[in-house]
Parts: C-alpha cells; structure tokens; sequence
C-alpha cells in the first residue's frame, strides 16, 4: 500500500497532538461525514488481513501418535466424561451438603471437577502435556483477493503464554508474507486473540529497536471486542471473587431461552419462582457455598486443572490478577512451586497489558491505521458481584473500548447526563441511547460500538468498516463516514448507524418479566372497569 502521504500528515497529527493534549486520544480533525459508498468502491485491497481469533479451539490428546483414530477431544468438556462425573460423586455431594459437612463436600467437588479438566491442564511452568494440543492447521496459500472477507485466520492453543502464542503468530506472518510475495500485513484480532495481538506489537514492534516504521510490515491494526483489558467471568471468578443473584440470572437467562420453545417453558417456570421469591434464597446458599468451599477448591482442583493454563491468565484486569495471585498462590510453597507458571504470566502483565495504550498511541503516532471495536446490550455471565455491567455477554463493553463509560445493562446513564470529556474535536460521544459515553475512552475518536452484537455473532457484519480502516490512504475516524458514527446497531442483517429515531430505551429487567406484564395488564383491566363502573354512577 502506498501511504507516502500519510507520513507527512502523521507529522502534522503530532504537533495537534502536543497543542490539544487534553484529549484522551488524538485530536480529530475537524471534518463532515460524508458517505463511505465512494472511497469503498476505490479500494485497493492490496495487502492480506490475518484475523487473531479467540478462545476456545477444540483441544485433543493422542496427537503424539502419528493415527488419528486415537485422538480424543478434552476441550470443550465432552457430555460423558461430565455425566460420568456427576453420577460417581453427585450424590456425596449432596449427602455433605445435606448434613452441612462442607469440608468432605469440597473433596466431592474436587473429585468430580478433575476429571473434567485435568487433561487440559499444564505442569508447574504452564506448559501443556506434549500429547495434547489443537488439530486446527493455519492456511498458508496465495489467494486472488484480499480484505476481511478474504482474510486468513490464526488459530492457537489458548492455553499457551502470551509470548509462546506471539512467537507462533510471528511465524504465521513471514509464512504469509513469503507466500502472497507482500512485504505488509494488516492484523485484526478478536476476543483473546487481542491478547495475543497486543502482545505481538509488544515484542516485533514496539519494544524492538530494529524496527523500522516506514519499511516495517505491520501495515494497519483492529481490535475487536477484545479481552486485552481483561475479562471479569474469568478473573473475578479466578479471585474467588463470585457472586451470583437471582436477578442478574434470570436477566441472563431470558437472553439465552427465550424464543426456543422448550427453554423458553423452562425459563418461564424459573421466572415464576423468582417472582414469588423463591429463588433468591437458592442464590444466597451458592454464594454462601462459595465462600466456605474455596479454599479446598483452589489447592484440591484448580491448581491441578485450569489455574495452571497460562492463557486464563491474561485474560484478566490487572487488579484482578493481583487478587488471583495473593488467592491462588497464597503461600510460600505454592508460590515456589508455580514459578515458571507466575514468571510467564507476570510477563504479559508487567510488560504488555501495562503498556496497552501506549502500543496503540505509537501506532497512531507512526502512522499506522487502528480501530477499535466495542459491543453492547447483552448481559455478562451472572458470577460475579457486579453483573449488571454493560457487556455483549462475555466481556465488559468499559473494557473492550479502553474506558467508556457504561450504565447499567438496563439502565441509562440519565435524561441530563453531562458528557464527561469535552474532546476538542467538539463531537457528542454520547450514545442516543444514554447507555455509553465514549469520550472516556483511552481512543475516542477511533472507537466504534456496536449494540445488539453478541459476542459470538459473526464479525462478517463489519467487513466494510475493518477494509475501509485497514485500506484507508489516512486514518478513518468516527466523523469519516455517515454509515459509521461513533454508534452502530444491528439489525440482524447490517450494522446501521444508532439514532434518536431507532435507540430503544432499556427498561429495568423487573418491569419486563411475563409475571409483571400480567399484573400491569391486570392493573389496567381493572382501571378500566372501574372507570366504566364510574360512568354508569
């Protein structure tokens, strides 16, 4: 790509960026959107995009074997084994909990939770068995077209430290480079895979003196619904930090079983239980369970299964992983023990996640075109005690989007809400909704929200948004194109912009339940009857 032009207004952009420092991220340019239809249509798609994917590819053993017919899948959790399980230890669990033996209860759960996940487990150092690992085999091929659509994807054991990940990436990057004969890439990375990402600019670029920004490879970058900035489900739950209420569960609950015929029966007898209050006591137990069986849990189960997977670790705010480490390696012994675990994991934290702003500010600074991307208007997993966090049902929308300012999933920020940074690109970084206000972002001016965008949907729904970002001749903002403000929404076959017009405003979950609805509606019946009663007096 040809961007000779774009180092001279990268020059010009830094001296913007000393006389308008107050703003969180770049000063914007004053412009008027105008419709990206043209530019789109002129693009020259001419490097390849590799798209760093997410947790969670399926894990194997046997592969130490050169047949594949031994090759058993450990992750995700297969039925039987968890089945299998259940039935062996179940019932002593439930003989300890009846009799309120909570220490023979803990061994019972430990029991039952090894066999389900100590084959993905790794030693002491965070490494993983050798006979164990992903079958996925990343596509090296020349290609006749380039672009999101087109993209190549990398997929990795996610059980691995960041810089094992990184090292691999690196290599998948000179592969491709050497086989489509280009001497750029362009990388977007989803979920974890911003982990990984940002640990690659670490290393090949940020922190290497040899790397030269006007011949260097990486050409542009996005980050999409990333978990860089950690994951609460995973590092609040890892510091015994969990908590779960009836609310926020049937909340969850009603996004996932509604519209499915048979869940949807289920949810609604769960529904009326929580109506009558029948489930807040059952919450109140778990949690009280949790605080009485954890630390058996820790020494006895996590630290033989997943609290040794270097890869859950970096998916964790730095709070969180200071709290997961005083938890998990509480004592001496432990801490010894898991040194090589503790050093990897330390690395990625000390180094990368700490100097998360800072790689993509000298990526702006240098030229090089970002985005980021954010999604919202789902409910997170309910284990933790804050889990009416604005979330796309896995990760946080305040995290994926370095620092926005949130409500609540079905509240609002507030009819007279005051935007908190007046950014001197004077734009309004308020959402119509009142649900965001983005001018708290590290980057408010290159960060995009998506609302209704779960995160597992398919992220072919922004091809235009990453080409136009990736393929730009000068860096695209959220004041560039009329189809892509600051707020999108999806309407299930497109992302369109988030108007006054088309922004629906939440309600709280308690007035939206079938249970409510019926006694509203009753309500009115009878408002109604006795307004006819009065007339006939």
């Amino acid at each position: 790509m040809k961007k000779s032009l774009k180092r001279l207004s990268t020059v010009l952009m830094s001296i913007c960026l000393i006389v308008l420092a107050v703003c969180p991220a770049f000063a914007q340019v004053s412009e008027t959107a105008v419709s990206c239809q043209e530019d789109l249509a002129a693009l020259e798609r001419d490097i390849p995009v590799i798209t760093v994917n997410g947790f969670g590819a399926s894990i194997y053993k046997g592969l130490s074997t050169p047949s594949e017919e031994d090759d058993i899948q450990i992750w995700g959790p297969q039925s039987e084994v968890i089945v299998q399980a259940v039935a062996l230890y179940g019932p002593q669990l439930a003989v300890w909990l009846a009799t309120e033996n909570y220490d023979k209860a803990a061994d019972a759960l430990c029991k039952a939770l090894v066999p389900v996940f100590e084959e993905i487990a790794c030693d002491e150092n965070g490494v993983p068995n050798p006979d164990t690992g992903i079958k996925t085999v990343n596509t090296v091929e020349a290609r006749d077209a380039y672009g999101f659509e087109n993209r190549y994807s990398f997929t990795y054991d996610w059980r691995l430290d960041m810089h094992t990940i990184s090292a691999q990436l690196d290599e998948y990057v000179k592969a491709i480079m050497e086989v489509t004969g280009s001497d750029k890439v362009a990388i977007t990375a989803m979920s974890m895979g911003n982990c990984v990402f940002t640990t690659y600019l670490y290393e090949e670029y940020y922190s290497n003196p040899d790397y030269n920004t006007d011949e260097g490879h990486i050409d542009a970058g996005m980050f999409i619904a990333g978990a860089m900035n950690g994951v609460p489900a995973c590092g609040e739950t890892f510091s015994g930090n969990i908590s779960v209420d009836s609310t926020s569960l049937m909340r969850f609950l009603s996004e996932k079983m509604i519209g499915e015929t048979v869940l949807q029966a289920v949810y609604y007898a769960l529904e009326s239980m929580y109506a009558v209050g029948v489930l807040e006591p059952v919450m109140n137990y778990a949690n009280m369970l949790t605080d009485v069986l954890i630390d058996k849990l820790i020494d006895e189960g996590m630290l033989k299964t997943l609290a040794t997977v270097p890869g859950f670790y970096a998916m964790m705010a730095p709070d969180e992983y200071e709290a997961c480490c005083e938890l998990m390696f509480a004592t001496e012994e432990n801490r010894a023990k898991f040194a090589g675990l503790i050093e990897k994991n330390d690395y990625y934290h000390d180094n990368v996640q700490a100097n998360n702003v800072a790689i993509i500010q000298k990526m702006l600074d240098d030229g090089i075109n970002v985005g980021i991307f954010a999604e919202y208007g789902y409910t997170m997993a309910p284990v933790t005690p804050e889990n009416d966090r604005l979330s796309d049902t896995v990760i946080t929308t305040a995290e994926e989007s370095f620092g926005a300012t949130c409500s609540e999933v079905d509240g609002t920020l507030g009819e007279d809400y005051v935007q908190a940074v007046e950014c001197p690109c004077g734009l309004n970084h308020v959402s119509a909704d009142l649900q965001i206000d983005a001018s708290t972002c590290a980057f408010p001016d290159i960060t995009w929200f998506g609302k209704y965008m779960n995160h597992t949907d398919s992220r072919d729904l922004l091809k235009n948004l990453v080409d136009l970002i990736m393929y730009g001749d000068e860096q695209v903002t959220i004041a560039t194109y009329t189809e892509y403000p600051q707020f999108l929404t999806n309407t299930g076959t497109e992302l369109i912009p988030l108007t006054e017009d088309n922004a629906v405003q939440p309600q709280p979950f308690e007035q939206l339940t079938l249970v409510s609805r019926i006694t509203a509606f009753i309500k009115q019946i009878i408002s109604v009857i006795t307004a006819l009663v009065g007339t006939f007096k």
